[in-house]
């Protein structure tokens, strides 16, 4: 990659990041560069000085914040129900299981089901399962899990990804969010064979 397309690269993940927006006035110690690029992002967009975040972390964003809402929205969602596989398995409440299935799709709600035991530590998803917005809350903590050392990237994401998400332990992130990458891109893989 060359110099001009990695730079490239990172003023489209900042660009990514200044469109997810912030809480004003957050205490977050930038780099020159960083602040440079914020200030530049911010007044382009005609507004005032965006919550910045450090340039470390515009290099750190993951790639699921660029993909298109859709495909975002389903990894937010699978990864809540990853995260919850070890309850679905065990519930018989069919109004839960069918609203996941319209909103997952059939054939992904089953890869959640088939998830082996043991592989994602158990955790309470009550609230997660009573309601689409505790389910997109869960699923934004799971795909933030990956970023517990960047505060003020997490807080811009999930301004990004319209969530609150709550306090997650962090084997149940990992192991989950591990668990609806591997999901989505073998679901994704076996619709381009089907459609071949």
């Amino acid at each position: 990659m060359s110099g001009a397309d990695a730079r490239a690269r990172i003023v489209a993940q900042a660009r990514v990041l200044d469109a997810a927006g912030a809480p004003a006035g957050l205490p977050v110690d930038l780099g020159a560069r960083a602040r440079r690029l914020s200030r530049r992002l911010a007044e382009h967009a005609g507004r005032g000085c965006a919550p910045a975040v450090a340039f470390a972390d515009v290099a750190a964003l993951p790639d699921w914040a660029s993909w298109p809402v859709e495909r975002r929205d389903l990894f937010v969602h699978l990864a809540a129900a990853m995260a919850c596989a070890p309850a679905l398995r065990r519930t018989i409440d069919g109004r839960v299981l069918a609203r996941l299935a319209r909103r997952l799709g059939e054939a992904t709600l089953d890869a959640v089901l088939a998830t082996p035991p043991g592989l994602i530590p158990p955790s309470p998803c009550d609230t997660a399962l009573a309601s689409d917005e505790g389910l997109r809350d869960l699923g934004a903590a799971v795909l933030l899990s990956e970023l517990a050392d960047r505060p003020a990237l997490s807080m811009r994401l999930a301004h990004l990804l319209d969530a609150q998400p709550w306090p997650l332990p962090a084997a149940v992130g990992q192991a989950a969010l591990h668990a609806a990458r591997g999901s989505l891109l073998a679901l994704e893989a076996g619709l381009m064979e089907a459609a071949a």
